[in-house]
C-alpha cells in the first residue's frame, strides 16, 4: 500500500495552498513523468504501479529515477491511480520542485499571456503551443489557474518544465511598455494570416483571455483587434486552439513580410523585442475552473 505520510503529502498538493507552501507539484502520465525527470529541475519523490513497473514505460521511468537519484516507491497499481486526478490514468505520479515564478513588466522577447484563462487543460494546452513554436515564456495574468495544477501540467505535455512562467505586473497590464503593439482577438478584426503576408513585429506577447469573457478591459482597450477566420455558423474556438492558431501566424511571420520558420531552434528563454496581442476563445470543455 501507499503509505499514510505520502496519501498526505498528495491531497495537499492537489490544493494550490499547499503546492505554493512546499512549491511542489503533482505530475501524472508517464510521457510528462519522464519530460519532468528529462528536465533540471529537482525531483522529489516518485511513485509508481507495480505491475506497470515491470512495463517497458514503467521500467523507463524507474530507470530515469535512478539516473537522477529521485528515491520512487512502488505500490499496488490501484492504489496509485487512486491518488491521481485525471480519468483512467497509468499508475505512476511524481512530486516536482516548481521554480519561482519572477514578474513580467515588459521585456524583449516573444510570450503568451494566460488572462483570465480557467480551464487547466487550456492553459496546458498554451503552454505546450509555447514551447513548440519557441516562446521565450507564459506569462499569468490574474484570475488564471494555477499553472502547476496537475491537469494543467499534463495538458502541457511537459512544457512546463521547459518553458519559462512569469506573473503580471499590474502596472504592465493597465498601461504597457513603451513601443508596444497590441492586439485582441475579435470577429471584425485583421484576419491572422495577413500577418504572414504583412509580417509581424520581431517581438511580442499574445495575450489568450477567459474562456467566456476573453480578455479584460484593461488588454482590450489597449489594442487593435486581430481575427480567426471561422466558417459561418460557426461562433468561436476553444481558447487554446484561438491561441494556438495566433501563435502560429505570428512565429511564422517574419518581420518585413517573409514567412518566418520560428526561432530557429532557439527555443525558450531566446530575446528578441516586446510587442503585445489577444485572443478570446471558449471553453476547453470537461474539465471546469479549477485552481
Amino acid at each position: 500500500m501507499v503509505s499514510k505520510s505520502r496519501r498526505r503529502t498528495v491531497a495537499r498538493l492537489r490544493r494550490r495552498a499547499g503546492r505554493e507552501r512546499t512549491g511542489t507539484a503533482l505530475v501524472e502520465g508517464p510521457r510528462v513523468v519522464l519530460e519532468a525527470l528529462r528536465a533540471p529541475g529537482e525531483v522529489a519523490w516518485a511513485l509508481v504501479g507495480e505491475t506497470y513497473a515491470a512495463t517497458e514505460p514503467g521500467r523507463r521511468i524507474l530507470e530515469a529515477c535512478r539516473s537522477r537519484g529521485v528515491e520512487a516507491e512502488t505500490a499496488p497499481d490501484e492504489a496509485v491511480r487512486a491518488l491521481c486526478a485525471t480519468e483512467a490514468p497509468q499508475p505512476v505520479l511524481l512530486g516536482a520542485k516548481t521554480p519561482p515564478m519572477g514578474t513580467f513588466e515588459g521585456a524583449e522577447g516573444r510570450y503568451v499571456l494566460a488572462d483570465g484563462i480557467q480551464m487547466p487543460g487550456n492553459l496546458g494546452a498554451l503552454a505546450r503551443s509555447a514551447w513548440a513554436f519557441g516562446l521565450d515564456g507564459v506569462i499569468v495574468g490574474p484570475g488564471t489557474v494555477d499553472p502547476w495544477n496537475a491537469k494543467a501540467v499534463r495538458g502541457s505535455a511537459g512544457a512546463v518544465f521547459r518553458v519559462p512562467f512569469l506573473r503580471a505586473a499590474r502596472a504592465w497590464l493597465e498601461d504597457g511598455a513603451p513601443g508596444e503593439t497590441l492586439f485582441h482577438a475579435d470577429p471584425a478584426g485583421r484576419p491572422a494570416e495577413a500577418a504572414l503576408v504583412e509580417g509581424a513585429p520581431p517581438s511580442w506577447v499574445l495575450a489568450v483571455g477567459n474562456e467566456g469573457k476573453g480578455v479584460s478591459e484593461a488588454v482590450r482597450r489597449r489594442g487593435s483587434a486581430l481575427a480567426v477566420p471561422l466558417q459561418p455558423g460557426v461562433e468561436s474556438l476553444n481558447a487554446a486552439v484561438a491561441g494556438s492558431i495566433l501563435l502560429y501566424a505570428l512565429t511564422r511571420a517574419a518581420p518585413g513580410g517573409e514567412q518566418g520558420t520560428g526561432r530557429d531552434g532557439d527555443g525558450a528563454g531566446a530575446k528578441a523585442g516586446a510587442a503585445t496581442g489577444s485572443a478570446r476563445g471558449e471553453s476547453g470543455g470537461g474539465d471546469g475552473p479549477v485552481t
